[in-house]
């Protein structure tokens, strides 16, 4: 009797070898330093370490019961996000911003976005404009939870998705580095935010997303993209006018 070989082993074999393909039962944990990483950014883009916050890394290694080692290695890890920023000598603080500061990144995004959704446009399917329409409604039933955190997330995926087709792998870098420069001031205008108004504006987005109408998408994103500017002049005017009252 010719040997057995590893072609002709049955399903029951592999299985109760192991075989060599990903079990789908099995989902790896997070890294310590992944799952910090991860609380730090909820409380930057909740609004629950404000801009300028410090960042302590002996109360944090005390809050999640671990050593520093992991704390310091998230922390490297969002300041190369540009989440936080590091000050010699004095640690490590979320990023704060002024209002011609902030003005220049949503700039930024304007003009770097155009180029990667012009990019992108030839390779969008119809998947993506799908996947855009999911986003909405993830917005639409975090918004009806009161969960702004989910609002901000789905509206993130949702505007990624116009140019996640691109292949300026450079240039998108640097998109969601000025998006997570910016995230931790979106808790300061959250209020000011119309979600009617927003909503219409994205299904009109997502209509010139279906109909590969490159330029109007562009249009569209600029439009939606100066509402966030007006509120923040609304939000650091009031703050000025607090600062000299």
């Amino acid at each position: 009797m010719p040997p057995r070989t590893a072609t002709s082993r049955t399903a029951s074999d592999v299985t109760a070898k192991g075989g060599k393909g990903p079990r789908s039962d099995f989902v790896r944990p997070k890294t310590a330093q992944q799952a910090v990483a991860e609380v730090l950014r909820r409380d930057i883009t909740s609004g629950k370490l404000a801009p300028g916050s410090w960042i302590v890394q002996e109360s944090l290694a005390e809050q999640f019961g671990m050593s520093r080692i992991p704390i310091r290695e998230a922390l490297k890890t969002l300041e190369a996000e540009e989440y936080i920023t590091y000050v010699p000598h004095s640690g490590y603080r979320v990023a704060k911003l002024g209002l011609d500061e902030l003005v220049e990144v949503f700039r930024l995004r304007d003009i770097l976005e155009a180029e990667l959704i012009r990019d992108a446009m030839p390779a969008v399917t119809d998947e993506v404009v799908a996947q855009m329409r999911e986003q909405m409604t993830e917005m639409e039933q975090a918004a009806a939870a009161g969960d702004l955190i989910a609002v901000g997330l789905a509206n993130r995926q949702f505007h990624f998705l116009t140019f996640e087709a691109s292949g300026m792998a450079r240039t998108k870098r640097i998109v969601t580095q000025l998006w997570n420069t910016a995230d931790a001031y979106r808790p300061l205008y959250a209020h000011l935010m119309d979600l009617a108004k927003v909503n219409s504006e994205h299904v009109l987005l997502v209509d010139a997303m279906a109909a590969r109408d490159v330029e109007r998408v562009v249009k569209l994103n600029h439009e939606h993209r100066l509402h966030a500017i007006d509120h923040l002049h609304t939000v650091f005017g009031r703050e000025d006018s607090e600062a000299g009252a």
